[in-house]
């Protein structure tokens, strides 16, 4: 990891105000200070004060041997964010050691730190920013000289919703050890969860206590300390300030953990304390990029969610038709620009839609089914009810006819490598295009050019499932794909498996289908869909489970799941379909799961019924377009233009490295390659350990 040393520099102007610019200099005797026309920084003043050095560092007959930063070691604490309170700083001194042994503070010194997110330096004081806790190190240059101390910040954010104790009860409360007999866990989130950045706290839910109950929330994460003293009301939940998750988030740049703890004061004041649950999560070093594509079945629309966005978006704007108002069976180019959907339901013809505007592109009029797209958005690839895959020009419908196709049987479901030079798909054994029981998982190298497809290859025998639904990982060296009874997902149990493009290492995504449900709403996990790029360390991807979402959507499991629906499922008791999104290791060990318990995606409505949420980027950015990371760029990187302003896509000067999050299309584009960063999916990136 680069360290990165940003320095604030006060400059005497010919008014006499100081204006901010590049370094910080702590002049000796004021009323001697004066500013160097060559270097602008102030003069040290009177060498009686332990300023006035010479180039070599000689002050007189005396030469400094070394410097020194008093304390070496301090601490702020932040509370509540007020940077204002005497707490928020600290002074430092720099102190010169000369030759005869004798020491003094120094007249003339640049303040650097190497964490701006965590505090600056005004002169010789250090200022917590207030934004995130750690610690800094701070140093100390002058001449060929320079000292280090550290600057431990602690945010301490206390947060009190009419609980209606005094300091001395949440004190007790919050130092509770005694197992809470009522309040054993909570129903959401899940122990164990990767968050990435950029999305809003979770909502905590449990079940039991009482609504007289008082209950203390605590997180904590080095350099920063959440308490919310609150009542749960019915049925019991609580939520995380919106500024305090920020800064808890901010304080995180390493992909660390953060512990939550539950206490529980039963009755309110005066009554037994105890320490109800605790958790640990995962904070990924990354916001989550891109958009989810989601049927909302009870709309007839497709719609989408930005990670991150509080609500859905309805944004086709289909052409004028009788069965144009139902838009289903999507997929989405890699690159974010254009929609391949299917109309009316039943022969499905496909059509396309430009992603930005949601304007119409082309209306097909063939029938289709679960039809793919080239990254790229250029080709559509599609099933046929009884015949072969059938591949045509996404913008004209032109059809081609894919050498080697044929050899494949009754394909199905297929999709789209990232680099574009594979297609996997399902191989049905009875049944239709869209109803069939039996399916294999096959996979076949393809040629844009030349429209030619490889050689089959089967991953997985069906082995009497349904293999359905593959997604590749941003590498391309792994599939997800649903197992289950039958292609439909109508409250059938099923779940996802991972399995390497050369067809070994087939592992199921226990902890992300699994992970801390309740048993009645385990292997309820259909359609997996990646991000296509690595973010915070960790591949993403999104599924469909009818599971609870914590004490919110609770509707009642029928009995036998497989009669779910039938015949018209969607007015049935069955519980409603949602959006959730698992972390996953980026380097999968044989055997090993590498999923991590999921999170629902925020931005769905609970009473809806969405099914097959695909992932993409979004459309790139032109030049000058403001940005966060490379890969969001049409062309170029990602920077700010003088090191302070916010970041714009800029074309990079050449033959310079790739930064992380910059297109690449090799390791050793990457600027940090040796340290471990690699060029995958063509983002540069570095995997978080598993």
């Amino acid at each position: 990891m680069r360290l990165h040393l940003v320095s604030l520099v006060l400059v005497a102007s010919a008014t006499g105000a100081i204006a901010a610019a590049c370094s910080t200099s702590d002049g000796g005797d004021p009323g001697n200070a004066a500013v160097d026309s060559d270097t602008g920084v102030a003069d040290a003043g009177d060498p009686g004060d332990g300023g006035g050095f010479t180039t070599d560092g000689t002050v007189g007959d005396r030469k400094v041997v070394s410097l020194a930063i008093e304390p070496a070691k301090s601490s702020i604490v932040v509370k509540n964010g007020d940077i204002s309170a005497a707490s928020a700083s600290v002074g430092l001194t720099a102190t010169a050691t000369y030759d005869d042994g004798t020491t003094g503070p120094i007249g003339s010194c640049t303040w650097n730190v190497d964490r701006i997110d965590i505090g600056s330096m005004t002169g010789s004081t250090f200022k917590a920013s207030g934004g995130a806790g750690g610690t800094a190190k701070v140093q100390c240059t002058t001449m060929s000289l320079t000292a280090s101390a550290t600057v431990e910040v602690m945010l301490e954010d206390t947060i009190d919703e009419s609980s209606g104790l005094d300091d001395g009860s949440k004190k007790s409360l919050t130092s509770a050890i005694t197992s809470d007999p009522t309040v054993t866990s909570l129903l959401y989130p899940y122990d164990a969860t990767v968050f990435p950045k950029g999305l809003a706290a979770p909502e905590l839910m449990w079940s039991g206590g009482a609504a007289s109950d008082v209950y203390a929330l605590q997180l904590e994460e080095p350099g920063i300390k959440i308490v919310k003293f609150f009542k749960a009301g019915t049925p019991p939940r609580a939520t995380i300030p919106a500024a305090s998750w920020t800064r808890l988030l901010d304080t995180n740049t390493t992909g660390g953990t953060a512990k939550m703890t539950l206490f529980r004061l039963a009755g309110g004041a005066g009554g037994t304390a105890f320490k109800s649950t605790s958790q640990t999560w995962t904070i990924a070093n990354g916001n989550l990029k891109g958009t989810v594509y989601y049927w909302r079945i009870n709309g007839g629309r497709v719609v989408r969610i930005r990670p991150g966005a509080a609500k859905f978006e309805d944004f086709l704007k289909p052409s004028p038709g009788a069965g144009h108002e139902c838009i289903a069976c999507h997929s989405v180019s890699k690159d974010g620009s254009t929609i391949a959907a299917a109309y009316q339901g039943g022969v499905s013809p496909w059509v396309t839609f430009d992603a930005a505007t949601g304007n119409e592109k082309y209306s097909s009029g063939r029938n289709s089914g679960f039809q793919a797209i080239s990254p790229t958005g250029s080709l559509v690839l599609s099933g046929q009810v009884d015949g072969p895959l059938s591949l045509y020009d996404a913008k004209s419908g032109t059809s081609y006819e894919p050498s080697g196709a044929s050899a494949f049987g009754l394909a199905a479901s297929p999709t789209f490598s990232n680099d574009g030079k594979s297609v996997a798909f399902s191989v049905r054994k009875n049944g239709n295009w869209l109803d069939y029981t039996l399916s294999d998982l096959a996979l076949a190298p393809f040629d844009e050019v030349t429209k030619k497809f490889g050689a089959m290859k089967t991953l997985r025998p069906n082995g009497g499932k349904t293999l359905m639904f593959p997604s590749f990982s941003p590498d391309d060296k792994w599939i997800a794909y649903g197992e289950g009874p039958m292609v439909r997902t109508r409250g059938t149990r099923a779940n996802i498996h991972l399995i390497g493009a050369d067809g070994a290492n087939d592992i199921l995504l226990d902890k992300a289908v699994n992970g801390g449900v309740v048993d009645i709403d385990k292997n309820l996990a259909y359609e997996p869909t990646f991000n296509p790029v690595l973010t915070g360390g960790y591949f993403w991807m999104v599924f469909v489970s009818e599971r609870q979402y914590g004490n919110r959507l609770t509707k009642t499991l029928l009995s036998d799941p497989t009669t779910c629906g039938t015949p018209s499922w969607a007015a049935t008791p069955c519980r409603s379909k949602q959006l959730w999104v698992t972390a996953i290791d980026a380097s999968p060990k044989p055997g090993v799961d590498p999923s991590h318990p999921a999170f629902w995606l925020a931005g769905q409505d609970i009473a809806d019924q969405n099914m097959r949420g695909y992932w993409a980027l979004d459309p790139c950015k032109k030049l000058g377009e403001g940005c966060d990371a490379g890969f969001e760029c049409c062309d170029g990187t990602c920077k700010s233009p003088d090191g302070t302003s916010p970041k714009v896509c800029m074309k990079p000067p050449p033959g310079t490295c790739a930064a992380v999050g910059d297109k690449c299309e090799k390791t050793t584009d990457c600027c940090d390659a040796p340290a471990g960063y690699e060029c995958i999916g063509g983002v540069c990136g570095k995997k978080a350990p598993s």
